[in-house]
């Protein structure tokens, strides 16, 4: 690859992850238009990247871009929402279910230190470290399920599922988070996948419940 190409595909992976926490944290809104202009500027990107970065977001469901009348952030609306937990819950039962028979020991000391990690961060009220363990959290469960295409519809849907729940009470949903982890962790440890699989079933249907219990100004049917 020559060094303009890595430098273009730097220059887009940058706007798409820079974006990307803009939509799924709410600073953009559900509708807001992305100027080209604007986000050119704001940036210091051309249009060639710029493209490719609201392609991607697109993808991820986060960006509407439309002809002639160029990109907006995607809608939040409550069908949709109720779509991307149905279909994000079924696969992640079955991340648990063919990755915690594949656990070694060294996977749930892993599993038990960021477990810990998020609580530690959860009682101090660094919200933001705990997200972000959360996420490491997950990632091991993704690593480790044994289906590179499971981990990969998984990860597709990831951005649409951050942006739903970071509607909802950041201490409400660690809360849920954190049964969520403690089930996962003491299954691998008895080596029972299947209660893994109903606890993910149960806190996903909370984590559905909370937002659908959202007012209308945040998440429209």
């Amino acid at each position: 690859m020559s060094t303009v190409a890595h430098e273009h595909g730097a220059l887009r992976e940058n706007l798409v992850a820079a974006l990307r926490d803009d939509i799924v944290s709410g600073r953009l809104a559900p509708g807001t238009p992305l100027r080209t202009e604007v986000v050119m500027q704001r940036f210091g990107v051309s249009n060639s990247p710029l493209r490719e970065a609201f392609a991607q977001l697109a993808s991820e469901g986060l960006v509407v871009v439309q002809r002639n009348r160029g990109a907006t952030v995607a809608p939040l609306d409550r069908a949709h929402a109720a779509d991307v937990f149905r279909v994000s819950g079924m696969l992640m039962e079955h991340v648990v279910r063919w990755g915690l028979p594949r656990f070694v020991p060294a996977d749930v000391s892993a599993l038990r230190r960021i477990a810990l990690d998020v609580d530690l961060a959860y009682r101090s009220g660094d919200l933001v470290t705990a997200f972000a363990d959360s996420d490491r959290f997950g990632e091991i469960l993704l690593d480790r399920c044994g289906s590179q295409e499971l981990a990969r519809a998984v990860r597709t849907l990831l951005p649409q599922l951050q942006r739903l729940v970071r509607l909802i009470d950041p201490l409400e949903f660690l809360a849920l988070q954190q049964s969520l982890q403690s089930a996962v962790v003491a299954s691998a440890e008895d080596q029972d996948a299947e209660s893994a699989v109903v606890a993910v079933g149960s806190i996903w249907r909370q984590v559905e419940r909370a937002v659908d219990a959202l007012g209308d100004d945040v998440i429209a049917f």
